[in-house]
């Protein structure tokens, strides 16, 4: 029997997809105005965000605007496009993402970035902005990770917004509507833009004098309370409706990027809470989200709310945005993120081990499926014993439940707008040779299943983070096809200045952003965490000195 063509296929593919959704938004299927919102992610991980979901809707909603979504393709259709020069194109119709007049990034973390451009090159985007200059569409990006630093990817976009798009969106999209229907040139449009409040424009901004901050936005309780407009049995979340419930993290995990950009800590009040359970879809399933969901002081009210209108209520973070495990919904998830206790607060958590053994004790007992465990290694100021305590954890995990355990390490990477922005990161060949003696231990446990993300990618994933503005030649470079280190280096980056320590006194290129707080504070949370581990070794000094002395 023959293969139907691939183009046939995709279709049917992107038919099918489309089929299976369930919208309870109100969409208009025309406009004046038209946009393509764009992640740089699969779809079923895009759906799953609802910060995706949450701009989506603030789209659609605007007068006189048609918006259309893109996501980007799995694998082996992307390399059919690419081979035979197919664009990327929109869910809804298909079309190219070049036909509208406003493309919308939202790339969640760094590893996005390739893939925007790749996006771009696929349906014939001219990558840099200033060879667009004439040209449309508009592209702008938002997220978390452009809100830190936009830097990285500066070259290629027309536009950043700065911070949360609740309060950002709509003065830009009556403002490219207004302009546009005068006729008004792109240059005269971005230099429109570039006076709205968390508004980033590349072209207009680099001018000496011309900006001497940004300063980030950030939603009320107003704008608070995002659900999903969308649900569908191919997101990895499942066929669920997400709610959110607070905003920001009430913790100062001095790792934590989202928990600096998103400040202030901001809780949805109660009754709109409810509000809102009693008016979602007919569904069988809530999910409640949130940075520290647990932490929303009327939370088991909401569950109890929420209960009796869905068969299924679930509680889940949304501090990473990408779900890695389809069965997690129903997982206790942990994040000690290290298996110390003495190390945890000196990175800023809040937790103890005994808090989290007591609460797998706990949720063993309820409908959960299985227990995820994040770690982190290569952390400032961690040392063998911290390392060692990762397994020790694991193991008193195991000692407590039989459910499965999934434990999940990252490689710890300096974040822009964090207390450890400055700290280096823990070289290739160390974090490989600590990977495989976790690995070993772990092998040794019943029902204990680990992955790790590889040492490289991470170390590429921080010189995208922490990098100035010559890194959107390197991302340029690497989308010829050559290797990460031939890129950076034609770019002028030494691949191993993030490998090294930075005196506090270091500026950054993305020091003209305003988030709210200045580098002073962070270079005081990080000699605080300096000072701590300083007072850890002595302490251990004299336990080890009483030991000797005893015996």
């Amino acid at each position: 029997m023959s293969r139907k063509p691939a183009a046939e296929h995709y279709e049917e593919n992107r038919r099918r997809i489309l089929g299976k959704e369930t919208c309870n938004q109100p969409v208009s299927e025309h406009g004046i105005f038209e946009i393509i919102l764009a992640s740089p992610r699969e779809y079923s991980y895009a759906m799953s965000s609802l910060v995706f979901q949450s701009v989506y809707q603030q789209l659609v909603s605007w007068p006189e605007t048609y918006c259309e979504r893109s996501f980007f393709p799995i694998l082996d259709e992307y390399h059919w496009r690419s081979r035979y020069n197919h664009p990327a194109i929109t869910l809804e119709t298909g079309k190219s993402i070049k036909e509208c007049d406003l493309l919308v990034f939202t790339p969640s973390e760094e590893a996005d970035y390739i893939r925007i451009l790749q996006m771009m090159s696929l349906s014939e985007i001219k990558l840099r902005a200033e060879n667009r200059i004439d040209k449309w569409p508009l592209v702008i990006a938002s997220g978390i990770s452009v809100t830190a630093n936009p830097m990285p990817l500066s070259l290629f976009m027309d536009a950043f917004v700065i911070g949360e798009t609740e309060p950002s969106l709509g003065p830009v999209l009556d403002t490219i509507k207004s302009l546009g229907a005068q006729g008004a040139s792109k240059k005269k449009l971005l230099r429109r833009l570039a006076i709205l409040p968390g508004m980033y424009i590349p072209s207009v901004h680099e001018i000496p004098g011309k900006v001497n901050s940004i300063m980030r936005q950030w939603a009320g309780s107003e704008g608070m309370g995002s659900k999903s407009c969308i649900t569908s049995s191919e997101c990895a979340r499942g066929e669920t409706i997400m709610l959110e419930i607070s905003r920001g993290c009430p913790y100062n995990c001095k790792f934590c990027q989202l928990g600096y950009v998103s400040l202030p800590y901001r809780e949805c009040k109660l009754e709109d809470i409810e509000d809102s359970i009693r008016n979602l879809p007919d569904i069988d399933s809530l999910t409640i989200l949130g940075s520290s969901p647990r932490s929303h002081p009327d939370l088991r009210k909401m569950i109890k709310t929420a209960e009796t209108y869905y068969s299924d209520v679930l509680i889940d973070s949304n501090r990473t945005e990408e779900i890695t495990h389809r069965f997690s919904e129903r997982a206790l998830v942990l994040a000690p993120e290290t298996g110390t206790d003495s190390l945890r607060k000196i990175i800023g958590k809040k937790l103890s081990n005994s808090m989290m053994f007591e609460s797998v004790e706990k949720h063993s007992k309820n409908n959960v499926t299985g227990i995820i465990i994040h770690f982190m290694l290569g952390l400032p100021f961690e040392t063998d014993s911290d390392r060692k305590g990762i397994l020790d954890f694991v193991s008193e995990v195991r000692n407590r439940t039989s459910l499965p355990i999934y434990v999940s390490v990252n490689p710890f990477i300096p974040k822009p707008w964090t207390a450890f922005q400055w700290s280096a990161m823990a070289g290739s060949t160390d974090l490989r040779e600590w990977i495989k003696e976790l690995v070993a231990g772990i092998k040794r446990l019943k029902k204990v299943f680990i992955e790790c993300e590889e040492p490289r990618n991470a170390h590429i994933r921080a010189l995208l983070a922490r990098g100035d503005h010559r890194t959107s030649y390197a991302l340029e470079e690497k989308l010829s096809g050559i290797g990460w280190n031939t890129a950076f280096k034609r770019a002028g980056i030494s691949i191993r200045w993030v490998l090294e320590e930075l005196d506090t006194e270091t500026s950054f290129e993305w020091d003209f952003l305003n988030m709210g707080f200045g580098h002073t504070r962070l270079a005081r949370e990080y000699q605080s965490s300096f000072t701590g581990h300083q007072n850890r070794i002595k302490s251990l000094e004299k336990d080890t000195e009483k030991t000797e002395t005893a015996k």
